[in-house]
């Protein structure tokens, strides 16, 4: 595991006072607490699970916000609902894509593996129809 950062440390410190799906803590509380921004707070938060594998979730029910996973059901709650995200991105993108296939003439599409890690943009391609 890569050593914490400065700004890292300061949001773990509040993170492991907020273990477990009913102990959440909301960005705003941790903006007050951490006198960073919410989008640097998030940032930082993606950046310490995947840098620093730790497993930190986010709720979009009541009771709202940030947490440390503590057990498998955890665990599986919070791969749900990002799957569930990623398949409603993608029907999103999907409609987007065919309307500007037709209304542009572009075709975009990007290639994802999800069993690998991606350290770099996936594969673009842009074909411009004729």
């Amino acid at each position: 595991m890569n050593e914490m950062n400065h700004l890292e440390e300061p949001i773990l410190r509040v993170l492991k006072r907020h273990r477990g799906s009913g102990n959440p803590i909301t960005c705003r509380r941790m903006e007050k607490a951490v006198g960073f921004s919410s989008r640097h707070i998030r940032q930082i938060i993606q950046h310490l699970v995947v840098e620093h594998h730790l497993p930190i979730a986010s709720s979009v029910r009541y009771p709202y916000g940030f947490y440390l996973i503590t057990g498998k059901k955890e665990a599986e709650n919070c791969l749900r609902q990002y799957y569930s995200r990623i398949k409603e991105t993608l029907n999103r993108v999907r409609a987007l894509s065919k309307t500007v296939k037709d209304k542009f003439g572009l075709k975009y599409q990007e290639e994802f593996d999800f069993a690998r890690e991606l350290k770099s943009p996936a594969r673009r391609r842009l074909h411009k129809n004729s």
